[in-house]
C-alpha cells in the first residue's frame, strides 16, 4: 500500500469521511552561513526531500489531527489563545498559526488532518518549522485560495514558536521551509529580509550524518554565541548586532577589545561567515563545483575554530568534529562538510562530487551504517494534489 492509499484509510477510519487534499512540506538545510542570521547576517537555505506529508479536510470550527506515532488531539478555532497546558507540542503551534494568520486578516477555518513524518528523529532538518510550514499551508489553501505568500507563512510560523511552542527562533529555518529550492536571504532588515531563489544545480549529492546525542541540554552553549556578538558589537560601535556596525578593519578592531578570546572569535566569524556566503552563493549562479566545496570547507573551519560549536569540549568521540575528521580524510577533493545547523551535536551536511557518490555510499554503510540520509533539494517547498 502506498503511503497516501494509507493515509487516505487511516484518515477515513479516523473521521469517517474522505480527505479532500494532500499536502506536504520540507524540512530545512542549512547550506551557508552558520549562526548568522540572529545578528542579521548572510544564509543560504534550502527546502529538504525528508517531508512532513498530511491528507486534510475542512471542518467548520474544529481543528483535529492525528499524526502517525503522537497522540490525537483537537480545539476549537474560537479560542485561539495560548495555552500553559496545550499538549502536545503540534497542538500549540497549530493553535498559534490560525491565532496570527487571523489577527493578520486572513481567513481561517477548521480542519481535519492525518499526518506522516518522513523527517528522522535528530535529522537535523528542523521538523517544527516544517510542521508549521504544513499548517500555515493547509490554511492558504483551504480557506485563501492559495494566496498566502511563503514570506508570511515562514513569519507565522516563527510567531508560533516563540510565543505558543516557547521555543526561540530565528526566521531562517521557517524561510528554509516555506520557500522552494535553494535560498539566498540578507537578514538586514529582519522584519522584510532579501530572499533570492537560486536553483542548485550543481553536480553534487547531499547527506547527513547524524552524530551521537541530542540538543536538548545545550541551551547555554548556543545562547553564548548570539550573547557574544551583541557583547562586541556593543563595544565596538554601540550597536545591538553586528551587521550594523563599521566593516573597515574589523578583525584589528574586535582583536583591540578589553574582552576575552572566546568572544573575539565568535564575533570575527560572523564577518568570515559572511564572505563565506557570498563565495558559495556566487559559486552557485555561475555553477562553479570547486568555488563552492571551498566555500563550505572555509564556513567548517570557521564553525570549528571561532565558533567552536563542532562538538561539545570533553565530547569529541561520535560528535560531528569527529565524523568531519573521518569524512574529509576519505573524501579529499572528491566533497566537502561541514555541520549543520547549531552545531554541538546533530547533523553534519556532506556535499560530495557525483562521481564520486558509489564510493561515499560504500562508505557510510561501512562506517556510518543507519546514521545517514542521502537527500536532495526540493524544487518545490509544498506538494498538493486534490483527492
Amino acid at each position: 500500500m502506498s503511503n497516501l492509499d494509507e493515509m487516505k484509510e487511516q484518515f477515513f477510519k479516523l473521521y469517517k469521511q474522505k480527505p479532500s487534499l494532500y499536502i506536504d512540506t520540507g524540512g530545512r538545510f542549512e547550506i551557508c552561513g552558520n549562526h548568522t542570521d540572529h545578528n542579521h547576517g548572510l544564509c543560504l537555505v534550502a527546502n529538504c526531500s525528508l517531508r512532513i506529508r498530511a491528507v486534510v479536510n475542512k471542518n467548520s470550527n474544529l481543528v483535529r489531527v492525528l499524526s502517525k506515532g503522537y497522540k490525537y488531539f483537537e480545539f476549537d478555532i474560537n479560542d485561539l489563545t495560548y495555552k500553559v497546558t496545550d499538549y502536545p507540542a503540534t497542538m500549540a503551534i497549530a493553535r498559534g498559526i490560525l491565532f496570527k494568520l487571523k489577527e493578520l486578516g486572513y481567513k481561517i477555518g477548521g480542519f481535519d488532518a492525518y499526518i506522516i513524518s518522513d523527517i528522522p528523529d535528530g535529522s537535523g532538518v528542523s521538523s517544527s518549522a516544517a510542521v508549521e510550514s504544513l499548517f500555515g499551508y493547509i490554511i492558504s489553501y483551504l480557506y485563501n485560495d492559495k494566496k498566502i505568500s511563503p514570506l508570511t507563512i515562514a513569519k507565522v510560523g516563527q510567531f508560533s514558536e516563540n510565543n505558543y511552542f516557547k521555543k526561540p527562533s530565528g526566521l531562517l529555518d521557517q524561510i528554509g521551509t516555506s520557500y522552494d529550492s535553494s535560498n539566498f536571504i540578507d537578514f538586514k532588515n529582519i522584519d522584510n529580509p532579501i530572499i533570492n531563489t537560486l536553483p542548485f544545480d550543481l553536480p553534487l549529492t547531499l547527506y547527513l550524518i547524524k552524530s551521537e546525542g541530542d540538543h536538548s541540554n545545550l541551551t547555554p552553549l548556543y545562547s553564548a554565541i548570539p550573547s557574544s556578538m551583541y557583547e562586541v558589537a556593543n563595544l565596538l560601535d554601540g550597536k545591538h548586532f553586528l551587521r550594523d556596525c563599521n566593516e573597515k578593519n574589523i578583525e584589528n578592531r574586535i582583536d583591540a577589545l578589553n574582552v576575552n578570546d572566546e568572544i573575539k572569535r565568535k564575533a570575527k566569524h560572523f564577518f568570515i561567515e559572511n564572505k563565506n556566503v557570498l563565495k558559495a552563493k556566487k559559486a552557485i549562479e555561475e555553477k562553479n563545483v570547486e568555488d563552492f566545496l571551498s566555500a563550505i570547507r572555509a564556513s567548517q573551519e570557521s564553525s570549528k575554530n571561532n565558533l567552536e560549536n563542532t562538538f561539545v569540549k570533553g565530547e569529541f568521540v561520535g560528535s560531528p568534529q569527529e565524523i568531519i575528521d573521518n569524512v574529509t580524510s576519505f573524501i579529499n577533493n572528491h566533497g566537502a562538510i561541514r555541520i549543520h545547523g547549531g552545531g554541538f551535536k546533530g547533523t553534519v551536511l556532506a556535499f560530495i562530487k557525483n562521481d564520486f557518490t558509489n564510493e561515499f555510499d560504500s562508505y557510510l554503510e561501512k562506517n556510518y551504517k543507519g546514521k545517514y540520509y542521502k537527500v536532495v533539494i526540493s524544487n518545490k517547498a509544498v506538494n498538493s494534489i486534490a483527492l
